[in-house]
């Protein structure tokens, strides 16, 4: 048997580039691709054992790439920064500063990854055999996996610079004077749309997120990540809702400490939930300071309304919904504004929903606050009445099977329908409930589950306008 020296190596993973091959499907970088909790460099940093220091290539969405690494917690890092980084693969290699092939290194592409990257102590270039084959640069049988160890460091350095090749890493790899081929046991592509479905599939989540276009959260090294592709307006010091600390906060990221503990909770967790809201909103009813806030009701539902429109023209239209002709656009004009518009000042979660509050024995936690928006005590009231309804466990199953509202659910919604706050409000927690799925309904990544969305909330609010 060889035996393998322990060797001080390196690794470089570069991100500079825009990742033409992903283009329309990814929200973010390629390499922050969530697959199952974790991103693609999670994925590919796990790969690799007794590795000295982790090069990481900036360029394209480089702020955001650094951000999530930061919010990760990897201790050896190092960030490059690659000022032409749309001039080409070979190109943006050899800005690399000469230091970086002073020792061994293993070079991973960032949109692929094998489960374990074998230990070997000679140029290797790793070949893996894919069914889209044609997608991949190969060398008769072989398909080269994008993941390479390169021993010769200072010579491939040279090779670099001397090259006149305009793409690709393996085409500086062949000019070594050696060069072992090893074949990968597992490895998963993320770098089109062809492979990744494969990726996704192998790899299951470990907690229910409902797919957004606008945001990603993750799960890696105890903390939650989350990006948007805006400056959050997520509130982490709203005392009256206490959020999960420490946080990580930058300008279109956060990150917090993972908590244990029962998410859309039943049974005396739930009720330990329901009723400190109960009491925090009767108090708030009790001192009966009138809000306005038509911004947050009528604007924000006639903007979602029309984002559905912009979807498909049909949505403004006549729908036949479970055997009933509903004309979208006139019934979202018939909604008696009034009643949503002037509620009750106190102090607001923003997203008050079962799946963005997580209940231990010792405490009740609530994440993703928004920030200066809401004020009116009844928008907080009614999201918490439509996760009752539609928590992510059902919105998961919508579109496949439809809403199954369980024994267990319908004990929930019972207890709050019982209630006095309810009792006393209830055509304005219809109507908005009515209204906050609207308001739901253009923002996910599934066209379908939209389209549910839009349908489940015009039938409501027929039923409650007319």
């Amino acid at each position: 048997m060889k035996i393998i020296h322990k060797t001080c190596k390196n690794l470089l993973i570069p991100c500079s580039g825009p990742g033409t091959r992903s283009a329309g499907y990814t929200k973010f970088h390629k390499t922050l691709n969530r697959v199952g909790p974790y991103a693609v460099i999670d994925h590919i940093i796990a790969s690799y054992t007794d590795i000295d220091t982790i090069y990481i290539t900036l360029g394209y969405e480089g702020d955001r790439v650094r951000e999530y690494l930061t919010h990760a917690g990897y201790k050896n890092i190092e960030f490059i920064e690659i000022a032409n980084w749309n001039s080409g693969q070979i190109a943006s290699f050899k800005q690399i500063p000469e230091y970086v092939f002073d020792k061994p290194f293993y070079y991973n592409a960032c949109d692929n990854w094998s489960t374990l990257v074998p230990l070997v102590d000679e140029n290797t270039w790793f070949v893996c055999h894919p069914e889209n084959s044609e997608y991949y640069d190969s060398d008769n049988c072989s398909v080269y996996s994008g993941i390479s160890f390169i021993k010769d460091s200072k010579d491939y350095y040279r090779i670099l610079q001397d090259s006149n090749h305009s793409r690709n890493d393996l085409l500086i790899l062949k000019e070594l004077n050696t060069l072992n081929e090893h074949a990968l046991d597992t490895w998963y592509d993320v770098g089109n749309r062809e492979s990744s479905s494969g990726a996704f599939t192998h790899f299951e989540d470990e907690f229910l997120v409902l797919d957004k276009s606008h945001q990603e959260v993750y799960k890696v090294n105890n903390r939650i990540i989350k990006l948007f592709n805006t400056e959050t307006n997520i509130n982490v010091k709203n005392t009256t809702f206490p959020h999960p600390s420490p946080v990580i906060c930058t300008p279109t990221s956060l990150s917090y400490e993972f908590v244990n503990g029962d998410v859309n909770p039943y049974n005396e967790n739930y009720d330990r939930l329901y009723n400190n809201l109960e009491n925090l909103w009767t108090y708030c009813l009790n001192n009966n300071v009138a809000v306005n806030n038509k911004e947050l009701w009528q604007d924000k539902t006639w903007q979602r309304f029309e984002m559905m429109c912009d979807q498909d023209e049909k949505y403004g239209g006549v729908l036949d919904i479970n055997g009933v002709s509903v004309d979208c656009t006139r019934l979202v004009e018939s909604i008696n504004w009034d009643i949503l518009n002037n509620g009750i000042l106190g102090p607001c979660h923003g997203d008050l929903v079962l799946d963005n509050i997580v209940v231990t024995p010792d405490s009740i936690n609530y994440i993703d606050h928004r920030a200066g928006v809401v004020n009116d005590i009844f928008y907080d009231i009614c999201k918490f009445y439509h996760s009752l309804w539609l928590h992510n466990i059902n919105l998961t199953h919508m579109v496949t099977d439809g809403v199954t509202v369980t024994e267990k659910d319908l004990m929930r919604l019972n207890k709050f329908r019982d209630s006095d706050i309810y009792k006393n409000n209830w055509q304005k927690i219809e109507l908005g409930v009515g209204a906050i799925w609207l308001s739901m309904a253009p923002l996910n990544v599934d066209a379908q589950l939209n389209h549910q969305l839009f349908l489940w909330s015009m039938q409501h609010l027929y039923k409650y306008s007319t």
